[in-house]
C-alpha cells in the first residue's frame, strides 16, 4: 500500500516513570529556589517573599493545595511577613495554613495547636483581638476543660512530657490571656485551666533522676526549652487570676486556688527542702549510706550533664559523653531500687505532690494558720489556710506596684538595694523626726494584702508564711495593722504602733509542701537549743571597719559589701574562682566577733568552737564537723541575688587565702554550702541579706543561700533580711536563746516574737538617732522552717 505515512512508535511511559519524572522536575525547581535564596541577602525582604511565594506555588502544584506540605510552605512564607510586622498578610497566610491543618490533622494535633496560636498572635497584633479569641476558642473546643484543675490534669489533657501537651498549654494560655485582657474572665477560665493542667501533667512526666532534675531546672531558667517564651509559673498565675475574676466568690473555687498557688511556689527552695527531708528519712531507716551513694552518683551525672552543654552536638566526643551519662544513669537506677526497698516512700519525699484541701487543712494544728502571697501583673493573691477553712482574696495591687512599696520599706531599714539618686533624695526627705519609718506604706501593704483575710488569723498562735516575688524580701512583721497617726520618727509612737509581728508568731517557708515535709521527718528527741555551737565570723579583711546597720536619716552607708560581680576573676582559666585581693578590700566586721562571743558566753566555752579573724576560713568551714553542733552561727558578709553579677553566685565571705584554689578562694558559694553536711537544728545567718531576694518583682521566694542550707540538711534557719545592726545583734541572738532556755514551752517562733518586743521596748539609744524602736533594729531576722516547738 502506498501513500500512507506512519508515525514513529512511541512507547507510553509507565505511571511510575511519570511520577519519577515529575518528582525529579519538582526537586529541580525546589533546588533552584534554594540556590537563589542562598544568594539573596536576608535584608532583601521583597526578594525573599517573592521566592517563598514561588516555592509555595510549586509545592501546591506538586502536593496539592490542601496538603500538609503546602501548609508548611504557607507558614514559612508567613514568617517573612511576621518579621516585618506586616500582620495582615501574615494572618491571611496563617489562616489558609490553619484551615488545611484542621481538615487533615484535626484540632487535637500539636501542629494545629501551634498554628492557631501563631495565627492568634498575628490577629491580635493587627488589632483583631476578637477574631483571635474566636479562632482559638474554636480549636480549643476539642479539649474539654474539666470541672476542676485536678480533673483537667488527670483526664482532659495529654499526660506526661508530650508535644501535644506543650502545644495545648501554649494555645490555651494564649486564649486565656486575650480573653481576660478583653474583660471576659468567664471565657478565659476554661482555657486558663487547660493551660495550668497541661503544665502540671507535663511536669509530672519528669522523674526523680538527675537528668530529670536538670531538665526541671533548665525549664525554670530558660522557658524556651519547654513552653516557648513563658514559664510554667506564668500559666499558673494566669489561672489564678482567671479563677479569681470569674469565680472568686464561689467557695468551690478556693480548692483550686489552694492548688494553683502551691504550684506557683513549688520552686527550687521547696525541692531543696524535699531532698533534705528524704535524706533524713533514709538516715532514720539505716539507709544513709545508700542516700550518700545516690548523692555522689547524682553529682557525677550533673557534672557530665554540664559538660554536655559545651559539646558540639553529634560529635564523636558528644556521643561518647552521652554513653557515659547513660551508664552512670543505669548505675543510679540500681541505687534507687535499693534505696526504695530500704526506705519506702523516699521518692515521694523527693518529689512531693500538691496538697488537696483536706490534706492541707489536716496538716495544721488548731492554733496555726498558713498565709500565701502571690503577686501577678493583675493583682496580688492572699490565701489563708486554717484547720477550719480557706480564705482567699486578690487585691488590686499589681506586682510592679507591690515591688515599689517593698523597695521603699527595705530602703528604710537599711537593706542592700539599689536606689536612684531621685529616690534617695525623696525618701530621705520624707517622714517626721530624726529616725522615721514609713508606717504609711507599711499599713498600705497590710490593708491590701492581709486585712481582707485577717479574720481567719484571729486567735492563731503561729502563722506560717510563703510568698513569691518582691514581698518575699520583706519580713511581714513590720507591716502595720492600723492606719498610723503621729510622727513616724517618734520612738514612743513607734513602740505603740500595732505591728503585724504582734498578731502571731511568724515563720517563713518556701511552700506549703515544705511544712508537710518537715513534719513528716521531724527529728525525735533532738538536743535542746544552745547545747553546742560552731561559729564563724569577723573574717580578716582589709577594708575600713564597718558598723552594720543604719541610723538617723542616713541610708547610704549600709555596712554591706559592694556588688559581688567585682570579686570574680576575669581570666578564662579562673572564671569560677573569687579574687582574694578583691575580697580583702571588703570592710572588716568587728561587731560580728562581739556577737559570737556573746553567744559563746551563753552556751559555754567548753561547748563552743569559734573561728574568728584568720581562722574564719573556707577551709575550716569545709573541714568542721558541722553536723555535731546544735547551732551553726555564721556572721559575715553575705552576697545574694541582686548583688551578684551574671558570672557570680550567692555566697558567704571568709578570710581570703594568699592564692585562690577550688578548695578555698575565700568565698563559700551556695553550691558549696549545699555540699556540706550541716545538720544543725539551728543555722543562724547573721550577714547582710541571707533570707530572700532583693525586693524586685520576680525575685525568688527565698535566697540561694537559704535554699543551699536546706540542701545541706539544716532543720531551721534564722536568716537576716538586711545588715543586722551591731548595737543590737549580740543582744538579740543571745536573748533569743535565753528565752528558749527559760521558757521551754515556747516555740522558736514565739521566742523570736518575744525578743523582738523586748528590743523594740528598749530605750537605751533613743537619744542617739538610732532608736531600737525602729524596725531596722528589732525585725532583721526571719525564722525559716517549722515553728520549732
Amino acid at each position: 500500500m502506498t501513500g500512507l505515512t506512519y508515525a514513529p512508535l512511541v512507547r507510553a511511559q509507565s505511571p511510575q516513570a511519570q511520577d519519577d519524572d515529575r518528582k525529579a522536575e519538582f526537586d529541580k525547581r525546589i533546588a533552584d529556589i534554594k540556590r537563589r535564596q542562598s544568594a539573596t541577602p536576608y535584608s532583601d525582604k521583597s526578594a525573599r517573599i517573592a521566592l517563598l511565594t514561588e516555592r509555595a506555588g510549586i509545592i501546591a502544584e506538586y502536593h496539592g493545595e490542601e496538603s500538609i506540605a503546602h501548609a508548611d510552605a504557607l507558614q514559612l512564607l508567613a514568617f517573612e511577613y511576621y518579621s516585618e510586622k506586616r500582620w495582615r498578610e501574615d494572618a491571611a497566610l496563617r489562616t489558609r495554613a490553619l484551615a488545611i491543618r484542621r481538615k487533615l490533622q484535626g484540632d487535637r494535633s500539636s501542629d494545629t495547636l501551634y498554628a492557631v496560636r501563631a495565627l492568634a498572635h498575628s490577629l491580635a497584633e493587627d488589632g483583631r483581638g476578637p477574631d483571635a479569641v474566636k479562632i482559638l476558642a474554636d480549636v480549643l473546643a476539642a479539649w474539654p476543660s474539666g470541672t476542676s484543675l485536678t480533673d483537667a490534669a488527670e483526664h482532659n489533657v495529654p499526660r506526661g512530657r508530650t508535644v501535644e501537651g506543650k502545644a495545648l498549654g501554649m494555645a490555651a494560655a494564649a486564649h486565656a490571656r486575650l480573653a481576660i485582657h478583653g474583660g471576659d474572665a468567664a471565657a478565659a477560665l476554661p482555657s486558663a485551666r487547660i493551660a495550668a493542667a497541661s503544665s502540671l501533667a507535663y511536669r509530672r512526666g519528669f522523674g526523680v533522676g538527675v537528668l530529670d532534675e536538670q531538665m526541671v531546672e533548665l525549664a525554670e531558667r530558660d522557658p524556651s526549652t519547654h513552653t516557648g517564651e513563658e514559664t510554667f509559673a506564668e500559666w499558673s498565675r494566669l489561672y489564678a487570676d482567671a479563677l479569681w475574676e470569674a469565680a472568686g466568690t464561689d467557695p468551690s473555687a478556693r480548692s483550686d486556688a489552694l492548688l494553683i498557688l502551691q504550684d506557683i511556689m513549688a520552686g527550687r527552695t521547696s525541692r531543696a527542702l524535699a531532698r533534705s527531708a528524704a535524706t533524713r528519712a533514709a538516715a532514720a531507716s539505716g539507709a544513709a549510706g545508700l542516700a550518700a551513694d545516690r548523692d555522689a552518683k547524682a553529682a557525677e551525672i550533673g557534672a557530665l550533664f554540664a559538660r554536655s552543654e559545651s559539646m558540639k552536638t553529634g560529635s564523636e566526643a558528644d556521643r561518647a559523653l552521652w554513653q557515659e551519662i547513660g551508664s552512670a544513669n543505669a548505675e543510679l537506677e540500681a541505687i534507687d531500687a535499693r534505696l526504695t526497698a530500704a526506705t519506702p516512700g523516699y521518692f515521694e519525699l523527693v518529689k512531693p505532690a500538691l496538697l488537696d484541701e483536706p490534706s492541707a487543712r489536716a496538716l495544721l494544728a488548731d492554733d496555726e494558720a498558713f498565709l500565701m502571697i502571690v503577686p501577678t501583673p493583675r493583682g496580688t493573691h492572699s490565701l489563708v489556710l486554717t484547720r477550719e477553712s480557706i480564705e482567699w482574696h486578690r487585691s488590686a495591687m499589681t506586682e510592679t506596684e507591690l515591688a515599689g512599696h517593698v523597695r521603699r520599706l527595705l530602703w528604710d531599714v537599711g537593706a542592700n538595694i539599689e536606689v536612684t539618686p531621685e529616690e534617695e533624695e525623696r525618701w530621705s526627705a520624707e517622714g517626721e523626726g530624726d529616725f522615721p519609718f514609713d508606717r504609711g506604706t507599711a499599713f498600705r501593704l497590710y490593708e491590701a494584702l492581709i486585712a481582707p483575710v485577717a479574720q481567719a488569723l484571729s486567735g492563731k498562735r503561729h502563722l506560717f508564711t510563703s510568698a513569691t516575688g518582691s514581698i518575699s524580701s520583706l519580713p511581714l512583721g513590720i507591716l502595720v495593722t492600723e492606719r498610723p497617726a503621729g510622727s513616724d520618727g517618734d520612738p514612743a509612737i513607734l513602740r505603740a504602733t500595732p505591728w503585724f509581728a504582734d498578731t502571731a508568731a511568724i515563720v517563713q517557708l518556701p511552700s506549703l509542701q515544705s511544712l508537710q515535709l518537715l513534719r513528716t521527718v521531724a527529728r525525735r528527741g533532738a538536743t535542746g537549743p544552745g547545747t553546742s555551737m560552731i561559729g564563724f565570723g569577723d573574717p580578716l579583711l582589709e577594708g575600713n571597719a564597718a558598723t552594720r546597720g543604719v541610723e538617723g536619716r542616713v541610708r547610704t552607708a549600709r555596712g554591706g559589701p559592694p556588688n559581688a560581680s567585682s570579686i570574680w576573676r576575669a581570666s578564662s582559666g579562673e572564671a569560677g574562682l573569687a579574687d582574694p585581693a578583691a575580697l580583702r578590700r571588703l570592710a572588716r566586721l568587728p561587731g560580728t566577733e562581739k556577737e559570737l562571743k556573746a553567744m559563746e558566753a551563753l552556751v559555754g566555752p567548753g561547748k563552743t568552737k569559734l573561728f574568728l579573724a584568720g581562722a574564719a576560713t573556707e577551709t575550716n568551714v569545709k573541714a568542721a564537723d558541722l553536723a555535731s553542733a546544735s547551732v551553726l552561727f555564721l556572721a559575715t558578709h553575705g552576697l545574694v541575688a541582686g548583688e551578684v553579677g551574671d558570672i557570680g553566685e550567692p555566697g558567704l565571705v571568709f578570710t581570703p587565702p594568699t592564692a585562690a584554689s577550688p578548695a578555698d578562694d575565700g568565698y563559700l558559694t551556695a553550691s558549696e554550702v549545699a555540699a556540706l553536711h550541716a545538720g544543725a537544728g539551728w543555722v543562724i545567718l547573721s550577714a547582710c541579706n541571707t533570707a530572700a531576694g532583693d525586693g524586685r518583682a520576680g525575685a525568688p521566694g527565698l535566697s540561694g543561700l537559704a535554699r543551699a542550707f536546706f540542701f545541706a540538711g539544716s532543720e531551721s534557719l534564722l536568716a537576716s533580711h538586711w545588715p543586722v545592726r551591731d548595737d543590737v545583734a549580740a543582744v538579740l541572738t543571745v536573748r533569743l536563746f535565753e528565752i528558749l532556755r527559760a521558757h521551754p514551752g515556747l516555740s522558736r517562733a514565739e521566742a523570736l516574737q518575744r525578743v523582738e518586743r523586748e528590743i523594740r521596748g528598749d530605750t537605751r539609744d533613743d537619744p542617739y538617732l538610732k532608736s531600737w524602736s525602729h524596725p531596722s533594729a528589732w525585725a532583721p531576722f526571719s525564722l525559716i522552717g517549722d515553728a520549732g516547738r
